[in-house]
């Protein structure tokens, strides 16, 4: 009688059932089965600061009697009938920021001078006061209408100095008051997603003591999607200018601990803490124009400046918020819309087209083996946080090879980290083959959501990605080449001279001598 085979009719057999499942379980190839990721190394961002980092840019709006009076500190005393915007469209702005490639917006509900933007039950001192839609007009709400219609997020900013209302400097009194009006805020408009408030103050002003751990409780109770904005997070911190400048190295990494509202110390604030238990990424803020508040007799800063601008803050893992103000018509200028314009085709220009796409990857090793898609070096070309290349444990180099299989010119490095992992990378730079040795073109130190650097322009075929240092295995989610052919470095000639790049000193290559290396 023939031996029964698995095809057979007969049934199999208690006894041979355990062989039959080992077999079957050992004729599944261990490529079938998936590699699990590294660990995350702590801290890690928040859904909502992940959110948060991904919008890369948010446009600024300050509004209020400032825009009329020409000032940008109000006193607290100016009429609320200054205050008359009669051609106000907030879908405007809201149309303007999304043209621009803003995916959230952060109007001043009040500023120093304690006017509302909205209509309070806490103060006269408002839109209600004012001959604005004869006294029935909201800003707030005109203006949470049309981002959401667009699909744009929106944030508010309360201000904690308030120069109006009678009860400032009564700690108990003001504290109440101003959680009364940040509740209003956060429960009548909808999904709020940053909530920015500062310890603004001019000297000589009353003493006052902000109950801030209470206020951030019921931000994040009443709209749990929303970070808070501060010099000290506790979501996000200020970068400690407003010049929308970041610290060459910096960090998401910080310590709450070392930091205090209204006096952090500006070089900690610009370049984070490497040691740092908490996740507080940066945001750099800077205005359009001089001031923060339109004026007629002010201009807007070039595309170019605002480049400049870009490649110093979301380029060095930030987001940046530009401050574009209303006029006193209560729309956003034509001027800043042409720069706004400007600025968004010259990054489109640079960074729609990644130079290295088409080329050829070969990784040091890749985590699981290199036969693993998984953590494959090609992953880097997809522009996604959430694919990544990934090197085997215990490793001494971490490059990435690249083959362009033509020689091709370019002047800006684009690198990306999958931040919900943890930022890792320390230091890196890259090389180029030319004349057939390798030569250092930049260095760089952190990475994050997102690094911009520029060098002089160079021409090869062949690079690689270096990893120096890191605080665990490193992982990339993104590499690209860029040609910049606006900014001044893009003309740099092949001579020997000193150039600053970013507020960093970067040596131009000598022809057919040793290499020089440029550190950013």
């Amino acid at each position: 009688m023939p031996n029964p085979s698995f095809n057979s009719r007969k049934p199999i057999s208690v006894h041979a059932l355990p062989i039959f499942v080992s077999l079957f379980f050992s004729a599944i190839p261990h490529s079938a089965l998936k590699i699990p990721p590294p660990l995350p190394i702590l801290p890690l961002p928040s859904a909502s600061q992940l959110q948060w980092q991904l919008s890369s840019m948010a446009l600024f709006l300050h509004f209020g009697p400032n825009t009329f009076t020409d000032s940008e500190w109000g006193t607290g005393h100016a009429s609320p009938s200054v205050f008359n915007p009669t051609l106000l469209n907030a879908s405007q702005w809201v149309h303007v920021a999304k043209e621009a490639g803003f995916s959230r917006v952060i109007l001043t509900a009040k500023h120093h001078d304690g006017f509302c933007l909205w209509l309070s039950e806490y103060t006269d001192y408002s839109v209600k006061a004012s001959p604005w839609r004869n006294g029935k007009g909201d800003v707030v709400a005109e203006l949470a209408a049309g981002a959401k219609e667009a699909g744009i997020a929106l944030g508010l900013y309360l201000s904690p100095w308030d120069r109006h209302e009678s009860s400032y400097g009564k700690t108990l009194e003001y504290n109440e008051f101003y959680i009364g009006q940040m509740t209003e805020l956060l429960t009548r408009y909808g999904d709020i997603k940053e909530v920015w408030l500062d310890g603004a103050k001019g000297e000589g002003e009353k003493d006052m003591e902000y109950y801030f751990d209470a206020w951030f409780s019921l931000i994040h109770q009443l709209q749990p999607d929303a970070v808070i904005f501060s010099d000290a997070g506790p979501d996000t911190r200020w970068i400690g200018d407003e010049a929308g400048v970041a610290g060459s190295t910096c960090w998401s990494l910080f310590n709450r601990s070392n930091a205090v509202i209204g006096g952090t110390n500006p070089q900690y604030s610009q370049g984070g803490d490497p040691h740092g238990h908490d996740w507080v990424p940066a945001e750099c803020d800077v205005s359009i124009r001089p001031g923060w508040f339109w004026h007629a007799s002010q201009v807007p800063k070039s595309a170019l400046e605002l480049l400049d601008i870009y490649y110093k803050s979301a380029g060095r893992n930030c987001l940046l918020l530009l401050n574009v103000p209303p006029n006193s018509s209560g729309l956003i200028s034509d001027e800043d819309i042409q720069a706004l314009q400007e600025f968004k085709e010259l990054r489109r220009s640079i960074f729609s087209n990644n130079l290295a796409e088409k080329g050829l990857l070969t990784a040091s090793s890749i985590r699981g083996g290199n036969d693993n898609y998984q953590f494959s070096p090609y992953n880097v070309f997809e522009e996604s946080i959430y694919t990544y290349w990934a090197p085997e444990e215990d490793q001494r180099d971490w490059v990435l090879y690249l083959d362009l299989q033509e020689s091709v010119s370019f002047n800006v490095l684009q690198v990306q980290e999958p931040i919900h992992m943890g930022q890792r990378i320390i230091k890196f730079h890259l090389e180029i083959l030319s004349g057939g040795r390798w030569k250092n073109v930049i260095s760089g130190t952190t990475v994050g959501y997102k690094r911009l650097l520029q060098f002089p322009t160079v021409q090869s075929q062949y690079l690689k990605l270096v990893i120096d240092m890191s605080r665990a295995d490193p992982l990339i989610s993104y590499m690209g080449l860029h040609m910049d052919r606006f900014s001044i470095l893009s003309h740099a000639s092949n001579t020997t001279s000193q150039i600053y790049v970013n507020g960093s000193q970067v040596l131009r290559q000598v022809p057919n001598k040793h290499s020089q290396t440029a550190t950013v």
